[in-house]
């Protein structure tokens, strides 16, 4: 198989070399922000972390709060997926201003969103800094899912947009 031309690229442009990945909606005890920096840090006990630029309102409130929650939004909910990720907490009620519900969580006092399908409330119980964003690690205390919610049914996002996770190619 023949290979194709290599180009240069710039460093600037590597993220587009990435596959899409997942966009969450992460609500503090007052607030919500749009997040594309998700990862998992350890499987036992399980870790979940997020990347939060230091300018962002949230990051003041889970620095003081120390504790999150991952809601998974589908799409039905992506207007107010890039509503939150544009106004910031500091100047308006997000949850008014996206018309979304704060439902209780179960054990962090960190509220929930009522329309996301999915829940993950974590504790956070390590926090890494960078030039310009805090990795902020929360071991995850509970999980909520609605009936016949799948992770596949998430929101992803790629240099350009929203997009779905396609069909399944092969079992792993």
């Amino acid at each position: 198989m023949p290979k194709s031309q290599t180009v240069p690229v710039s460093i600037g442009s590597v993220l587009e070399l990435l596959p899409p990945f997942p966009i969450v909606l992460v609500t503090t005890r007052t607030n919500i922000i749009t997040i594309g920096q998700l990862e998992y840090f350890t499987f036992a006990p399980l870790r979940l972390g997020i990347g939060v630029a230091h300018s962002r309102y949230s990051h003041g409130l889970l620095n003081e709060e120390r504790e999150f929650v991952v809601n998974v939004p589908d799409s039905g909910l992506v207007d107010a997926v890039r509503l939150c990720g544009s106004v910031s907490g500091r100047d308006q009620d997000k949850f008014e201003t996206a018309d979304l519900s704060r439902e209780p969580s179960s054990v962090v006092q960190a509220v929930s969103i009522a329309q996301c399908r999915a829940k993950i409330e974590c504790k956070i119980d390590t926090v890494v800094d960078f030039e310009k964003r805090t990795w902020f690690i929360g071991q995850v205390v509970a999980a909520w899912k609605d009936e016949g919610f799948s992770g596949r049914d998430g929101l992803l996002c790629d240099r350009s947009g929203y997009v779905l996770v396609g069909p399944e190619l092969a079992p792993r």
